[in-house]
């Protein structure tokens, strides 16, 4: 991501031993996707900039295609070319059982910035999509999905520009009339603080945000608020101990410039609905974009519910769309 105690009540039943099972099961769950997602992040954390360190840029664009191999998809380098050079965004594809039905696509940027070993920004986003590729791919959804891994997101150039192969791919889509039920962003996702007063909330919003650092925030445009309604309905549903606070911009961000720092705008632009899934970044994380942002520095039984929220969500909208 680019700036540039109640009172006491009744004595409780006792155990329901069906729901004791339930709840090892899903704290057991948990627990092996963050170990899970930890793997990923420390195969992934280092600097990840295509001239400060293109060995390590490279890696993590062909770690994210191997792990998807791996869960049985086919995987495509989907080139595009920036200031003479060709690069390439990782595209992932499960087949829904309905051709006809418009596809969802899940993306995160892989690339870091010069200076940053990139934990939250954005190894954790890619991470949570990794995973988030494993829960859907033993599943046959109804509507296809792409799951993407979108090169050169951060700042390129003095002049500003930001979000190149998100931008790139999303043009392509619209230059080709493909449909889409929507795209969802993940944007730093692994950083929570829930002591009060740890978040940072813009003014004007028009909505109550919580001062702890503790959600997940879901960021959708006017033409994404059924993709937004879908989402949080199934995020819900699927982790109802997540957080989560939803939030519709209008004019495609430009009136809260903040919503438009990763590729969720890209594909605003081209007229897609689309969703930022974040942390909310330096409104709550303090190694933004520095040297500090390791993954020491990650909460990882946050990624994983926030994996499980997105997994079940993105099932959901497959399934609906």
């Amino acid at each position: 991501m680019d700036p540039s105690t109640p009172p006491q009540a009744a004595p409780a039943p006792g155990p329901d031993p069906a729901h004791g099972a339930h709840a090892a099961s899903t704290t057991g769950q948990r627990a092996t996707l963050a170990e899970r997602l930890r793997r990923h992040v420390a195969a992934l954390e280092g600097i990840r900039h295509p001239s400060a360190a293109p060995e390590r840029h490279r890696a993590a664009r062909d770690y994210i295609a191997s792990e998807l191999r791996t869960l049985g998809l086919r995987v495509d380098l989907a080139p595009f070319s920036f200031r003479g050079h060709t690069y390439h965004n990782v595209v992932g594809g499960v087949p829904g059982s309905d051709a006809r039905r418009p596809r969802l696509l899940i993306g995160a940027h892989f690339d870091s910035t010069a200076h940053t070993p990139g934990a939250d920004d954005n190894a954790s986003g890619v991470a949570a999509l990794l995973e988030c590729a494993r829960l859907v791919a033993s599943r046959e959804p109804r509507a296809g999905v792409e799951f993407v891994g979108f090169d050169l997101e951060e700042l390129q150039t003095v002049t500003g520009r930001y979000r190149v192969g998100s931008h790139a791919l999303a043009r392509e889509k619209r230059a080709r009339r493909e449909t889409l039920a929507g795209a969802l962003i993940l944007e730093m996702v692994g950083y929570r603080d829930a002591r009060p007063g740890t978040q940072i909330v813009p003014p004007f919003l028009g909505i109550d945000v919580p001062r702890t650092g503790d959600f997940l925030a879901a960021v959708g445009d006017a033409r994404s608020r059924n993709l937004l309604e879908g989402f949080v309905s199934g995020a819900r549903a699927a982790a109802p101990d997540l957080p989560l606070v939803p939030y519709a911009t209008r004019l495609r961000g430009w009136l809260l410039p903040l919503t438009r720092l990763s590729d969720n705008a890209s594909f605003w632009d081209a007229r897609y609905p689309s969703l930022m899934l974040t942390d909310t970044a330096f409104l709550r994380n303090p190694h933004y974009h520095r040297a500090t942002d390791t993954s020491a520095t990650l909460d990882y039984a946050f990624m994983a519910m926030v994996t499980q929220a997105t997994a079940g969500a993105l099932a959901r909208l497959a399934d609906a769309a």
